[in-house]
């Protein structure tokens, strides 16, 4: 696999538990559909669900777009990750695979730390708190 960015033969890199393509002179690396939500920090739902229902597929970047390197299905699409973090990733609709630039993949992270952690302060309302308790006595 070549990198669309630099055009370097993207090696096979252990990442996590997961071994993806990784580019050795930009740090990008291409995750296959399921992959970015196995490799970002413990965290609730799905990421990639979420970066792309109703996402517009329209966002600058100072990336240019790039076929996808894996599967040739065209160019990949520009999505912002789970809305308005500025994190702006390429999406290949044809296999479902994101090419993340150097670096993205920490601000991933550190994006889904702050939101973790921003869960757990927020208490859950009155309302919730009771079909909890009366999830638990029926169970």
């Amino acid at each position: 696999m070549r990198c669309p960015r630099s055009s370097a033969d993207a090696t096979l890199e252990q990442v996590e538990e997961r071994r993806v393509f990784a580019c050795p002179e930009c740090r990008g690396m291409y995750l296959a559909k399921g992959e970015l939500d196995a490799l970002a920090e413990p965290h609730e739902g799905d990421l990639e669900y979420s970066t792309l229902d109703l996402d517009s597929f329209d966002h600058p970047d100072a990336s240019p777009t790039t076929e996808c390197p894996a599967c040739g299905g065209g160019v990949m699409e520009k999505v912002e990750f789970n809305v308005h973090t500025g994190i702006i990733l390429d999406f290949c609709r044809s296999c479902g695979g994101f090419w993340l630039d150097g670096g993205e993949l920490d601000r991933i992270n550190a994006e889904v730390r702050t939101l973790e952690e921003a869960g757990r302060e927020v208490p859950d309302p009155p309302f919730l708190s009771l079909v909890k308790a009366l999830w638990t006595l029926v169970s």
